[in-house]
């Protein structure tokens, strides 16, 4: 299996986790406030597996909502995700629930959740 490397890590990576959100209305300059000053923390209190990789807005993008942001996070393997889900109750916990606080929680914006694989590292079917 061929597996890629995080930017500016020499761990090897095989899962990019995507969580989708939208910043709610008036709340853009207060998300990147307070973005400014916990991103470094939420780096560091990662729970063991996971790599924080930021918060990105995209720049060009089909998408409708103009305060669109995805938190993104790396993983090695499916037992990471496990760690990360088990940290609401830790510092990192705690912060993305602050985070949290910024986002629209509108049920009609259908938000998701992607996880990302590595096409060198994933399995293609059919495919002799």
């Amino acid at each position: 299996m061929v597996e890629s490397t995080a930017p500016g890590s020499e761990e090897s990576v095989n899962i990019l986790v995507f969580e989708g959100g939208v910043i709610a209305p008036n709340k853009l300059g207060e998300a990147q406030a307070w973005l400014s000053d916990n991103d470094a923390d939420l780096r560091s209190t990662a729970p063991e597996g996971t790599t924080y990789m930021g918060v990105y807005s995209p720049i060009f993008s089909s998408s409708k909502y103009p305060t669109e942001v995805f938190l993104v996070y790396s993983v090695n393997n499916y037992g990471d995700l496990d760690q990360l889900a088990g940290a609401s109750g830790s510092r990192f916990g705690r912060l993305l629930g602050e985070w949290d606080g910024f986002l629209d929680d509108d049920p009609s914006l259908k938000m998701s959740k992607v996880l990302y694989k590595s096409l060198t590292a994933a399995t293609v079917w059919g495919n002799e």
